[in-house]
């Protein structure tokens, strides 16, 4: 084995004064990352799974001479919850016969027959049953949909037998013609859900990268001035940086396997998250064995090269770190990077292409990462210059001088504030309706409405419901007395026009509310993911940074410095970052959602407001704790 290999080896067996306390941050570090990005990668996998079984349903892949069969969807709604029936028709028997059946079906159902998934069977043997079975004529479904033609275990769909003649499956009405059983179109709802995963992992990154780098970061300078001596005793650049890879790599592994681990644990819960229509069946989040591999070998090679970017310095001037120097200022310059974002994005706009905007909204968080250091040490000088008092000017002295070891612990809670920002001003409120209305809005044929009309009347005198039906052009209105009959008028008036489900405006709303939903859910998934990030990225740095301030505490305690002086200026280099650059953090990402959103954010109520005020509540609490938990190791290292 190489000597600096088994030298790496060892390092990791035997980490010195502080080092076990450094490792173990560092994996617990790792570990979430590697929980976080199977996450994201079993997530957007498991929506694919979900498109693979449904797909066919909203498929329109051959023409009326060639189809095998032509499907039409109809909003239906049973007890209150929205239900999507199809009304599904073979036109080619012969190759209906040579082909397999649609998904999670026995057969293709033949006319008469109806389909249901398994919620949807609930509905028929509970209270519901008496309307369902009005409805189709059927004291029971002729059987159930299994999970493999189903999006999730909770979706509500029937699919009925037709005859290609019925209203909604011919030609005039424009419905979709199968080229076989199996296609596999995107539904709309699976591909916007796939466009904000997509949204989201841009957010989402940088906080996710600093966290990488944070990890590999724990007791930077311990592990900077055992290498500065290894460089001065002999050892070459590469010797170095392969010890340091060795060492990280081992750590990184160790995290990515932990984080592999608390997935899978945590997958059964995840599984319960009613996002897409309904939670998730558990195989479409179980991780394939590429999935692992590619977790196994992303996180430690994303953690070898942080390390690896972090150790530059020591590879070059050993003596430099041995000394003490200070870091070489940051640039003003780098403020000119804040215009790039917002402006891609008002030119890009929300009708631009997905690509663009993800890169526009990554540029706009990179330049937030970049920028960070700079307001730091800035924040920094100005503290020092006014301080009166020791406290101050030991927070502000450690800032001005190592601006990216103050702002590295926070980062990924900063990043978080520019998220959070940009999302406020996008944050859907709720429905149009109240859902009380009372009024059923129905659109017959050409020609049809005065004899929808007359049915509708009589159906309803049949029935004993009192009800007023009026017409107007090629509209019928139908207004009931109270909300309490809205389901048995749905029922008696189910094939009053027979491609169209009565519905009210309300009833409408509700199937849309499906998309809103997941929007308010996807927006709340995100900001969990962030603030696991910044916590476990605070917790992280506040264990490194009381270990590399080990050394420059303890002279000050040998000096006659209060220890309660020394633990209140860290505490208030810590707070600082977040407070001075990450309030204004949180201005510019609404400021770059304003400038995305045209100036039309569609945030209604305080939903917004909220939003921002929660984050910054969450903020400084995760850095109080953080505080918390670096003070002890600060004060056991800086003992002696």
């Amino acid at each position: 084995m190489n000597p600096m290999t088994d030298l790496g080896l060892r390092f990791v067996r035997r980490p010195g004064p502080g080092g076990r306390a450094a490792n173990l941050a560092a994996l617990g570090a790792t570990a979430v990352v590697a929980m976080l990005v199977t996450f994201l990668i079993a997530g957007t996998l498991g929506l694919t799974h979900r498109a693979d079984r449904i797909g066919w349903r909203t498929s329109d892949d051959a023409d009326a001479k060639t189809a095998v069969g032509v499907i039409h969807e109809v909003k239906d709604l049973v007890n209150g919850k929205p239900v999507l029936r199809y009304d599904l028709a073979v036109t080619n028997e012969q190759r209906n016969a040579q082909l397999a059946p649609p998904p999670g079906l026995p057969h293709t159902p033949k006319p008469g027959e109806v389909f249901v998934s398994p919620a949807v069977a609930k509905l028929w043997s509970s209270d519901a049953s008496s309307d369902l079975s009005k409805r189709f004529g059927l004291a029971r479904p002729t059987g159930e949909i299994s999970s493999a033609g189903l999006s999730s275990p909770d979706e509500l769909v029937i699919i009925r037998g037709a005859s290609p003649q019925l209203p909604g499956l011919t030609a005039k009405y424009h419905p979709k013609y199968l080229a076989n059983w199996h296609g596999s179109d995107l539904p709309e709802r699976i591909a916007i859900l796939l466009a904000l995963v997509a949204f989201g992992v841009a957010l989402v990154l940088f906080p996710l990268l600093s966290l990488v780098g944070q990890a590999a970061g724990v007791a930077a300078k311990r592990r900077e001035r055992r290498l500065a001596a290894l460089r001065l005793a002999g050892a070459t650049r590469g010797q170095v940086l392969r010890l340091s890879a060795v060492e990280q790599a081992v750590i990184g592994f160790a995290g990515a396997v932990a984080g592999l681990i608390g997935y899978t644990v945590l997958s059964p819960l995840i599984a319960r998250i009613p996002i897409g229509g309904g939670h998730w069946y558990l195989h479409d989040l179980t991780v394939s064995w590429w999935v692992v591999l590619v977790v196994l070998v992303a996180v430690p090679v994303l953690s070898v090269i942080s390390a690896m970017i972090g150790l530059g310095r020591v590879s070059i001037t050993p003596l430099g770190v041995v000394r003490g120097q200070t870091r070489k200022a940051t640039s003003a310059l780098r403020l000119g990077l804040l215009v790039i974002g917002p402006v891609m994005l008002g030119i890009l706009g929300t009708g631009g292409a997905l690509l663009p905007i993800v890169i526009g909204v990554g540029m706009a968080a990179l330049a937030v990462r970049i920028v960070g250091p700079w307001a730091v040490q800035v924040i920094g000088k100005l503290l020092a210059r006014t301080a009166k008092g020791p406290v101050v000017l030991l927070a502000g002295r450690r800032l001005a001088d190592d601006p990216k070891g103050a702002f590295r612990p926070v980062a990924a809670l900063v990043l978080s504030g520019f998220v959070t920002g940009f999302l406020a001003l996008f944050m859907p409120y709720g429905l149009s309706g109240d859902g009380t209305d009372t009024a059923f809005h129905l659109y017959p044929d050409q020609g049809q409405t005065v004899a929808v009309v007359n049915d509708a009347r009589a159906k309803l005198a049949e029935a004993g419901i009192k009800g007023e039906v009026t017409s107007q052009a090629q509209s019928v209105t139908i207004v009931v007395p109270g909300v309490a009959d809205r389901e048995k008028v749905r029922t008696v008036l189910y094939d009053v026009v027979p491609d169209v489900v009565p519905l009210t405006d309300a009833e409408k709303d509700e199937h849309e509310a499906g998309m809103l939903l997941d929007l308010r859910l996807g927006v709340a998934l995100l900001l969990g993911l962030v603030f696991i990030t910044g916590a476990a990225s605070t917790a992280a740095g506040a264990v490194g940074t009381a270990l590399d301030q080990a050394a420059p505490a303890k002279a000050l305690r040998r000096s006659g410095v209060p220890l309660k002086v020394i633990e209140r200026s860290a505490r208030l280099a810590a707070v600082v970052p977040v407070v001075g650059v990450g309030l204004p953090v949180v201005g510019f990402g609404a400021f770059c959602g304003l400038v995305f959103s045209g100036g039309h954010p569609l945030t209604q109520g305080n939903s917004g407001l909220l939003l921002l005020s929660g984050q910054v509540v969450v903020g400084l609490v995760l850095v109080a704790v953080a505080g918390a938990a670096g003070a002890p190791v600060l004060r056991k290292a800086s003992a002696g």
